[in-house]
């Protein structure tokens, strides 16, 4: 995964829901492996383009720059409000895109890379072997696998701002008051699915930590 290192301090000031689903699209795009580089420390129109330019690689977005023409033209610290909150509009729902393409091909990678073998394919709830298989396209990824890949690099977006890759995997083990006790790897349980509620409560947990989700969820 590509490093997402932004310093809010000295970064210039910019709309702060702008801000937010651009970052949310950094994340995204890092965790499904769609990124490659150094570490990106700053959000303007540059990293816009670099991002954009690698999603469009792996035909994961369609008219998506023509929408954010503004953005990728003068950064997103010299839009005005209106233009801002236009160009957040089509952020979000880029960003929204990202949440339902499973992409294994990229996505084996930075998700082995931060679980290691064993534990992804425990939460996967397939051999490590299959796992090494699938990943090295020996087999086509099982679309129900794909899709579980998915979540994990989703949730891992999600948590890429405030843990480090010993962090992600001691999350998915620690027990959480707002899942009644149990750890997110025990509610998900052997046989989950995404769109399962015990995914959706884990997941919504996951959120919080970027502000996409109230506390409550």
């Amino acid at each position: 995964m590509v490093k997402i290192q932004i310093d809010t301090v000295s970064a210039p000031l910019v709309n702060h829901r702008l801000h937010e689903r651009l970052l949310a699209l950094l994340t995204r795009a890092s965790a499904m492996g769609v990124l490659a580089g150094a570490a990106i420390t700053q959000i303007d129109a540059a990293t816009v383009q670099q991002v954009l330019a690698a999603l469009q690689r792996q035909g994961l977005i369609g008219a998506a720059p023509v929408a954010l023409a503004p953005l990728l033209r003068d950064g997103p610290a010299k839009l005005d409000a209106a233009t801002a909150e236009r160009m957040a509009d089509s952020v979000d729902r880029l960003v929204a895109v990202l949440d339902d393409s499973p992409a294994p091909a990229s996505e084996w990678a930075p998700m082995r890379a931060v679980f290691g073998d064993e534990v992804l394919g425990d939460l996967l709830g397939i051999a490590p072997a299959s796992l090494r298989r699938y990943a090295a396209a020996e087999r086509a990824t099982p679309q129900a696998t794909a899709e579980r890949l998915h979540w994990v690099a989703m949730v891992v977006s999600d948590l890429a701002g405030s843990y480090n890759d010993f962090g992600m995997r001691r999350w998915f083990e620690r027990p959480r008051t707002q899942l009644g006790g149990k750890s997110p790897r025990a509610l998900l349980g052997a046989k989950w699915t995404p769109d399962a509620k015990a995914a959706l409560q884990v997941r919504a947990l996951a959120a919080v930590l970027t502000g996409a989700q109230p506390l409550a969820a």
